[in-house]
This record gives structure tokens, sequence and C-alpha cells, in this order.
């Protein structure tokens, strides 16, 4: 959440890999905790099914840059990858850097390393150190009101 920096949703994961697989179990969780309005979200997580879950199943405004496949001076196929192209909201794509706040506060308030040892036990890690951070902004909130 931009206003907030709180996580909505988390899918962890174990190096470099494709973020467009994750898209869909993100978004919906997102969903079931908050209201949404608008999806910003980094071309690694561009594909006509996304925009399509977004806009077309949850009523949500995707803002993803079209930048999946070889360049071209051609428009996307799709519909919604066509719309992006022609009219790219950069404004509201400008707040993306937001998840990249929340990254850098997790780290530096909660350290950057895990000390778990097994994938189960660091996925385990990692959510508890977002739920700390979320429960640390909820406070720093309550308090400055």
């Amino acid at each position: 959440d931009c206003s907030s920096h709180m996580t909505l949703a988390i899918a962890p994961g174990l190096g470099p890999s494709p973020d467009i697989g994750d898209f869909a179990e993100l978004l919906k969780e997102a969903v079931r905790n908050l209201k949404l309005k608008f999806v910003v979200a980094d071309a690694g997580y561009d594909s006509e099914r996304s925009h399509e879950l977004a806009r077309e199943q949850l009523d949500i405004k995707s803002i993803i840059p079209p930048l999946i496949g070889r360049r071209s001076e051609k428009l996307p196929k799709g519909r919604w990858r066509r719309n992006m192209r022609l009219h790219f909201d950069k404004e509201r794509y400008g707040q993306r850097w937001q998840v990249e706040t929340v990254f850098s506060m997790a780290k530096r308030l909660l350290g950057s390393a895990l000390r778990a040892r097994r994938r189960h036990a660091q996925n385990r890690e990692l959510r508890l150190k977002l739920l700390t951070l979320n429960i640390m902004l909820l406070l720093l909130f309550l308090f400055a009101q």
C-alpha cells in the first residue's frame, strides 16, 4: 500500500525467477485484505492475463509497463497491453518506487539476512519479518494520531 507502506501480500521465493507466476495469487490475497482501486507493478508482471484479472475480474485499474517481448514499433495485440502502450499513467506508475522503500525499511529495521536454513523456515521467517514491519507501521500511525 503506497500510502501506508503496509505489505498486503507476499510470495516468498528462492532466487531469480519470473515474477509473473505470482501475480494472481498476490493480487487476490491483497484484495481479501483491502479494497484496491489501482495496482502498480513492474514489467516483470506484464501480460494480458494480468490486466484481465485485475481489470475484468477484480475491477482494479492495472498499471504495468508493456515491456515484455521484443522491442517493436508495433502495438501489442492484447487489448490491455495496447492500452498501456497508448495511455500509460506515468504519474501513478511513479509511485511504484514505494515498494522499494518497503524493502529498504524491512532490511534496515529488521536485518537483511535470514537465520533459517531450510526453505520452509526461511519463508516463515520472511513472512514474520514483514508482519513485524506491518505492526511497527501500525503502531507508528497510532502514536502519530
